[in-house]
């Protein structure tokens, strides 16, 4: 059988933060499909209505308008198993706060922290391999 592409999506309002990620993600995995929002209720709403698979890993800013990563990862810990799936969600960002890393290490929908000086090495050690076809 064939691998599919795994499935990410990235949240983050920063262009060019989202440009970064998505060709470090690519990188890491050519046939990857990479799915961006600018804000977090677009992407909770892409998850509510889409008729997709669930996503593999979803890599979201820790602060942004409207609704930051921590509320995100609040809201999308609260969708069905079936929303959900088995996606890893982790928090990205430049903060050097132990807190947000001791919040991001507490909240239960939260796999981990990821600084935004990561390298491709990083990335490669967060994203599953190509799976299986559905």
């Amino acid at each position: 059988m064939v691998p599919r592409p795994i499935r990410v999506l990235i949240i983050e309002d920063s262009e060019a933060e989202r440009y970064f990620l998505r060709r470090t993600i690519e990188r890491c995995r050519p046939r990857c499909a990479v799915t961006e929002f600018s804000y977090a209720e677009e992407a909770l709403c892409y998850l509510r209505e889409t008729e997709t698979a669930p996503p593999d890993a979803i890599f979201v800013d820790i602060n942004m308008p409207r609704m930051d990563g921590f509320a995100f990862a609040t809201e999308f810990a609260g969708l069905s198993t079936r929303l959900r799936g088995s996606a890893k969600l982790w928090i990205v960002s430049h903060s050097i706060d132990p807190l947000d890393r001791e919040q991001a290490d507490a909240h239960p929908a939260v796999a981990g922290f990821l600084s935004k000086s990561y390298t491709r090495g990083d990335i490669e050690r967060l994203l599953p391999s190509p799976l299986e076809g559905d």
